[in-house]
């Protein structure tokens, strides 16, 4: 199983406890736009990261596909 990278394990230490007494509502509300934010900034992160694999892959198609190239004008040459 591969570590949870900075920004999760952070969020996943946070305990949360009931909150209980007359601002409780109040409080749940406050967590709730917090874990929200939260989500929020893990999309973007989860997106930004997505985006460099994403990039990261195209490169090793275009150096696979050139190395390809060189490997058949090679056998070309040798015949």
């Amino acid at each position: 199983m591969t570590p949870l990278p900075a920004y999760l394990s952070a969020l996943a230490a946070k305990p949360r406890a009931a909150p209980r007494g007359p601002g409780a509502i109040e409080q749940m509300r406050a967590e709730l736009r917090e874990l929200r934010d939260d989500l929020d900034t893990l999309k973007s992160q989860h997106k930004k990261e997505i985006k460099l694999l994403l990039n990261e892959l195209d490169e090793e198609k275009k150096m696979r596909l050139s190395l390809q190239v060189i490997r058949l004008q090679q056998k070309k040459n040798m015949c």
